[in-house]
């Protein structure tokens, strides 16, 4: 900026002519283009904590918007110059990327570090486009939804229809995160939310809702593997267990922790 200081300092008004404005113009736009924060998702690899005191061992990145996070689920990341934006699920982690070291700025992760380690880990950015649109919805979604909870949103009347509205549209865009959220919403709308806390003592119709399970499929196909355990749990409450436990099978062989631990609840409260 000192640089295009001096330049305007040394230009007497009355001397720039058009052709001087226009090139002027161009250098401006040139270092805006320099300086702008390019939202991606390409950080790739295996970052472990400096310190066993850490809550989070590690962040295992896949190059692609998905992150291993210590081993206890898969969460959505996006990077903006050097800041990096976590979603473990409906918190939010916030880091500072310096080199080989991410340093975290929030809530869980504040004032810890965590340094990029040799890794075999694969890499699943195949193109790169769609994985630079993917961390562009996600940004979106960050810019609609920043550090508050859906559930805040579910709940709150005033905001609720212009929220969903927006959380649909990230969805039908392809943002796998929003369609999660959207679901959430529709599953409160059609059983209301003390079902969800205790199906078991729902007193709601549960004949099933088409737009829910096209909703959960949809999920799925996108590759989203808690895809399988909100689907799962949707035909849980509906009352038809042996399909609920089909989905949570499918989900923990592909790898989701959540539709594991579904299981496992299931059989230890049986």
């Amino acid at each position: 900026m000192e640089t295009i200081s001096y330049w305007l300092s040394v230009i007497e008004p009355k001397t720039i002519t058009m052709k001087t404005g226009c090139l002027l113009g161009i250098f401006l736009l040139f270092f805006n283009l320099i300086n702008c924060q390019i939202i991606d998702n390409k950080i790739q690899g295996y970052y472990q904590a400096e310190s066993d005191s850490n809550m989070y061992s590690f962040f295992d990145f896949d190059g692609n918007g998905k992150v291993n996070i210590a081993g206890l689920g898969t969460g959505d990341y996006f990077t903006k110059g050097d800041s990096l934006i976590v979603y473990p699920d409906k918190s939010i982690f916030k880091f500072i990327v310096k080199g080989k070291t991410l340093t975290g700025v929030s809530k869980w992760v504040g004032n810890k570090a965590w340094v990029r380690k040799d890794t075999t880990t694969t890499n699943n950015r195949k193109d790169a486009a769609l994985s630079q649109n993917k961390a562009a919805l996600l940004f979106e979604y960050y810019k609609l939804t920043d550090s508050a909870k859906t559930l805040d949103f579910m709940l709150d009347e005033k905001i609720n229809n212009s929220h969903t509205e927006k959380i649909s549209l990230l969805c039908n865009k392809g943002l796998g995160k929003a369609c999660l959220d959207y679901f959430g919403i529709l599953l409160i709308q059609d059983q209301g939310l003390g079902s969800l806390l205790k199906p078991e003592k729902s007193t709601k119709a549960k004949s099933p809702n088409k737009e829910i399970i096209a909703l959960g499929n949809k999920i799925i196909a996108q590759g989203e593997l808690e895809g399988y355990t909100v689907l799962g749990s949707y035909y849980y409450i509906l009352g038809d267990q042996k399909k609920a436990e089909e989905l949570w099978n499918t989900g923990a062989d592909k790898g989701s922790q959540k539709s594991a631990m579904a299981l496992f609840q299931l059989e230890i409260g049986q």
